[in-house]
């Protein structure tokens, strides 16, 4: 399993499993893009992969040694 921290301004540190990316922000994630190109162009196009790349992107996140 994949681990992930990123800078908080409040908790300094924060580090999360691939696990909980997938069952906290996947969800969201699918959604939006559902909405944005609909289901089945999401289906056939995108997976959980490109939904971690947007969330490492977006939190300036690094890969934790496992």
């Amino acid at each position: 399993m994949r681990y992930f921290s990123y800078d908080d301004p409040v908790t300094y540190v924060v580090t999360v499993s691939e696990d909980d990316i997938r069952k906290e922000y996947y969800p969201w994630w699918y959604e939006k893009m559902c909405k944005k190109y609909g289901k089945e162009e999401v289906d056939k196009n995108w997976s959980f992969e490109d939904c971690l790349e947007d969330w490492i992107t977006t939190n300036y996140a690094r890969v934790v040694d496992e």
